[in-house]
């Protein structure tokens, strides 16, 4: 497929673009900024998903097939909470619209594990599926959810079928020794913001891939992560500990993750491979 990958020089963008180059898509970049490494026969357009002009021109340029829109503003306090929201939901909207128009019918959508509102609040019941109440706690999650909403919009009255990534605490693999160790050093109460996770980029991007490749295309909510917590403890006996009020409904045996991704798992074959 011809795909267009937004954010794709960025911290998780950049390992989708790798991914889908590598499996034979023609993948174009769009950003606001340039990779710091190209990707061979990767071209990058410059300009902004929240400017419908610069979202229309980028999908009609390369003639997309499909999408992977990865860009946003990532976490509250680069800039003010009002463009935050803004932008983040604004590029969604624009992007989906495009898509809507001129026919494009697969698209991803990132949102966030921060929709859950974890580092205030311990989850309801585990393992956290797709249905757990969200509780956002800033402008960044808040966007989220909105993008989530336009998607649902988007996939219900238009011929796009839209999945849509719960993503928890993606990193590069090169960050991911270090941060593992810090949060085990740390007090449990730390981890918790994300439920003791991380996720390899690389898997988020193996996940996108999956979904696009999927023949028939699934819409709707998808947690994506790891398959063990960071701290490689007994999952059950860490909310024991740190959230007794929280309802064990399912199985959370060993160092399992919290956060469930066993509707990726059964839609379109997603397993995270990496630790």
């Amino acid at each position: 497929m011809r795909i267009l990958v937004t954010g794709g020089s960025g911290r998780v963008g950049r390992f989708v673009v790798k991914e889908l180059q590598d499996h034979g898509h023609t993948v174009t970049n769009f950003d606001l900024r340039r990779p710091d490494a190209e990707v061979a026969e990767v071209r990058t357009i410059l300009g902004d998903a929240s400017k419908m002009e610069d979202a229309f021109g980028a999908l009609t340029y390369v003639g997309a097939e499909a999408l992977v829109h990865m860009a946003a503003w990532s976490d509250p306090g680069f800039v003010a909470d009002s463009r935050t929201f803004g932008d983040n939901v604004g590029a969604t909207f624009n992007l989906l619209d495009v898509c809507a128009r001129i026919g494009i019918d697969r698209a991803i959508v990132a949102s966030s594990a921060q929709v859950y509102g974890f580092a205030e609040h311990c989850p309801v019941y585990a393992p956290v599926d797709e249905d757990h109440p969200l509780r956002p706690l800033n402008s960044y999650a808040l966007s989220k959810i909105c993008g989530e909403q336009t998607a649902a919009y988007f996939a219900a009255r238009h011929a796009v079928r839209i999945a849509t990534f719960r993503i928890m605490g993606a990193r590069a693999p090169e960050d991911l020794d270090a941060e593992v160790a810090a949060l085990r050093s740390a007090t449990p109460e730390v981890g918790r913001f994300l439920l003791w996770n991380r996720t390899d980029a690389r898997d988020v991007a193996r996940a996108c891939r999956l979904a696009l490749e999927a023949p028939v295309m699934p819409s709707g909510i998808y947690n994506i992560t790891a398959r063990q917590n960071a701290l490689g403890v007994d999952a059950a006996e860490l909310l024991r500990s740190h959230c007794p009020d929280t309802e064990i409904r399912g199985e959370l045996s060993g160092p399992a993750s919290i956060l469930s991704s066993r509707k990726a798992r059964e839609d379109f074959g997603y397993e995270a491979q990496f630790r």
